[in-house]
């Protein structure tokens, strides 16, 4: 990310995440509760999910997220087996739902019970996975993971989540792992390279303009052989079903999906949700259009700046006009526009690797080279990723190339981690319910 002009969040993040975690109990880590995560299911067609999920500010929440209505919240501890949740996200009041863990006299979690505000109660059974620990070997790169696997016959069909951009563990991911496993998925998720657990020096789009990032490694190729490290360990397991592993990815993740399919036939499903598609350096452009707008920072100041972005690639690019982009900084600080920070700036060395290792890559060249079937969603009042641009390219490359199974859609309403706007009280409707029929009708249960 260029660390003095606030672009590139590629993550998958949720609205709201401003505020004081879960309190500790019975000494466990701060909003960390391992025995309640998992499925429920309320009815036939009724299954929520309890998620760890990691925030950018390092504090680790507990969310909830109903597959049916789309509301995905963080849940408050009322007591060790009482839980309650508030309107929005971030919210805690008014309670609109009490959750309770239900456990057998062994101590098992066996099932919640709900008590919405209306009065009435719901019960849910949980829904048995086994979780393994799993070590994925790249090379000189190890990554710690986890894999979900459902408690019933297999081989299974798997997926492999990948991350936006940014230090992310396997707790990055929001409702995710638990949506998917209830599906009948087999769900991998692990930290990235140089982060958590795993080793390695993370390239990723955020680490453009950070000091001594002086790697000889190209975007996003490290990231894409670690995804393929993990799909030949699944393909070695007899639990999983070699010809059923796909991938998915939020943001950064997403566009990182459909490259990790160009470079391996074998992967059976390839879905990009909020990935850009186009160039990295018009994508940087867009995202300080876009987030500038969204902050109601006035227009001339907005051209300002993008003429600046401009610049900024250009001296990446050439070489040249060093010392320009050195004065324009220095005035747009006298000017305090809140596009630039007093931190150090790049030096031509660095802002000349960015462009060479990271700003210059475009998928699109790659997407040309996928078969399986793809799926694309994007929100259409996504400020990070130009929605209507990237479901634009990837339908025309994926035509001419003669792929015949891609279905590409953009929610009304809906940001970039696809929730719904302005309320951000859930996903974006119809999310869901989309990645749950797609998925049925291309991997099939036996």
């Amino acid at each position: 990310m260029i660390r003095h002009i606030p672009v590139f969040l590629l993550a998958f993040s949720l609205p709201g995440l401003v505020g004081v975690a879960a309190a500790a109990e019975d000494g466990r880590e701060s909003g960390t509760y391992p025995a309640y995560y998992g499925i429920y299911q309320v009815s036939p067609d009724h299954v929520v999910g309890i998620d760890r999920f990691a925030s950018d500010s390092g504090e680790t929440w507990m969310l909830m997220s109903d597959y049916r209505t789309g509301v995905v919240r963080r849940l408050f501890p009322v007591s060790p087996t009482e839980f309650e949740m508030g309107p929005s996200f971030s919210l805690r009041y008014p309670v609109r739902l009490k959750v309770r863990f239900v456990r057998d006299a062994r101590g098992n979690v066996t099932g919640i019970s709900l008590h919405p505000i209306d009065g009435t109660t719901a019960h849910a059974k949980r829904i048995a996975l086994l979780e393994h620990a799993v070590t994925i070997h790249d090379g000189k790169v190890t990554l710690s993971g986890t894999l979900m696997v459902p408690a019933t016959l297999g081989p299974h069909p798997a997926i492999i989540l990948l991350h936006g951009s940014g230090p992310l563990t396997r707790y990055s991911f929001g409702p995710y792992p638990h949506f998917f496993a209830s599906l009948g998925l087999a769900v991998l998720v692990y930290d990235k390279r140089g982060t958590g657990a795993s080793t390695g020096i993370r390239v990723d789009a955020s680490t453009t303009g950070t000091q001594g990032r002086i790697v000889q490694e190209y975007y996003p190729d490290g990231l894409a052989d670690d995804a393929l490290a993990a799909f030949r360990l699944l393909r070695e397991r007899r639990d999983i079903d070699p010809a059923r592993i796909g991938v998915w990815g939020s943001s950064e993740g997403g566009m990182l999906a459909t490259y990790v399919a160009s470079r391996n036939a074998n992967v059976a499903f390839a879905i990009n949700s909020s990935g850009f598609m186009g160039p990295f350096s018009e994508t940087f452009l867009y995202q300080l259009g876009a987030t500038l707008r969204a902050s109601g920072i006035p227009p001339g100041q907005i051209d300002e700046a993008l003429a600046f972005g401009r610049l900024w690639l250009d001296v990446s690019r050439t070489g040249e006009d060093y010392q320009r982009f050195l004065e324009e900084r220095e005035k747009a600080l006298r000017q305090k526009r809140p596009w630039v920070s007093s931190r150090d700036p790049p030096s031509l060395e660095q802002m000349r690797w960015d462009w060479t290792h990271v700003f210059s890559f475009d998928p699109l060249p790659a997407l040309a080279n996928v078969r399986c079937p793809v799926l694309g969603l994007w929100g259409q009042l996504d400020t990070y990723t130009d929605a209507r641009e990237a479901e634009r390219r990837m339908r025309t490359v994926l035509a001419k190339s003669g792929n015949k199974d891609f279905t590409l859609k953009i929610f009304p309403n809906a940001d970039h981690p696809l929730t719904e706007m302005p309320s951000r009280a859930r996903m974006a409707p119809g999310v869901f319910e989309t990645l749950r029929a797609w998925i049925r009708r291309r991997v099939r249960g036996r």
